[in-house]
């Protein structure tokens, strides 16, 4: 009956969404790791010297490379720069394809990977943590210069994805539920994918992993706080640490940078999927099996890979 939500489309739709968002995060992570990382590290004449790869969530490597120069500068970008050119690559490879379900989900992929590159590099330069560690310590105050551009991309490319693919997964849904229904099932989705990664970094502890994506912020705390406590000595209590924490937590306060872009982006996803063509569509079974297959073999090769190295 037209108007009524079946759970049945809901679910179909949030197991394809899953399995499309697993798919693509695993085979981003080795792309960005081993393509991106892993060849700046030999183009600039060092080697890989170890790898962690998270099953669900992401990784690192480790390299080793000649002294002088900026290297390191080059093998922290490798990874950014690799997956934005894969992903605008398959957004435009298949822009003359029939815009089917299927099309629309790769093109969809390259802008989700565009994002999570700009994302990464956006927030990792403001807040100094991971790949943008690097270029943080270099342009000091002027990090601005990077991270509000690489920002600007991923609201673009977030608008961009959400009006090419989330009409086509709408339709769907049943007509009179197709909102309701579309908000549903990517709810579900993200909350697995998120969930799964989240609980998978708690379990296998990984202290590389940890240090790696902590913001500076809190690392400058941390050493200003171990200075205070070895100079109060035996005098130092709880309750004086506590407040020292706090007032250097204070001193060192940063412009919550990775708050408002993702604001920026929900709202630049919001507004795409609002102008987002709404066709009748249908979620072939096959199509959902063939990702699920997908999803199973990228989880699978990035555990394989990870094995490899321990």
């Amino acid at each position: 009956m037209e108007g009524m939500l079946r759970p049945v489309s809901v679910g179909r739709l949030a197991l394809f969404v899953v399995c499309v968002g697993f798919a693509t995060s695993r085979i981003g992570l080795i792309v960005h790791e081993f393509v991106g990382h892993g060849g700046a590290t030999l183009a600039v004449g060092g080697d890989v010297t170890d790898v962690h790869l998270f099953a669900l969530a992401g990784g690192w490597i480790r390299y080793r490379v000649p002294a002088g120069g900026h290297a390191d500068l080059v093998i922290a970008m490798g990874g950014i720069v690799v997956e934005s050119v894969i992903g605008a690559a398959l957004w435009i490879a298949f822009a003359r394809r029939a815009p089917t379900l299927g099309t629309r989900v790769v093109r969809a992929i390259g802008c989700a990977l565009v994002i999570h590159a700009a994302w990464y590099l956006a927030t990792g330069t403001w807040h100094g943590y991971g790949d943008g560690t690097r270029i943080y310590r270099e342009l000091g105050e002027a990090r601005w210069i990077v991270a509000v551009p690489a920002g600007f991309v991923a609201c673009a490319m977030a608008f961009l994805g959400a009006r090419h693919v989330l009409g086509a997964l709408a339709g769907t849904i049943e007509p009179g539920r197709r909102v309701v229904g579309t908000v549903i099932a990517l709810a579900i989705a993200g909350g697995v994918q998120i969930g799964a990664a989240v609980a998978e970094v708690r379990l296998r502890s990984d202290p590389t992993y940890a240090s790696t994506m902590r913001p500076e912020r809190d690392r400058i705390v941390a050493r200003e706080l171990a200075d205070w406590e070895r100079a109060q000595g035996a005098k130092a209590d709880a309750d004086a640490r506590t407040r020292m924490a706090a007032d250097l937590a204070r001193k060192n306060a940063v412009f919550p940078f990775i708050y408002v872009l993702g604001a920026l982006v929900v709202l630049s996803t919001i507004a795409g999927a609002w102008v987002s063509p709404r066709p009748e569509a249908t979620l072939p079974g096959a199509l959902l099996a063939q990702w699920a297959v997908a999803a199973g073999a990228s989880i699978a090769l990035v555990i394989a890979i990870d094995a490899l190295f321990h």
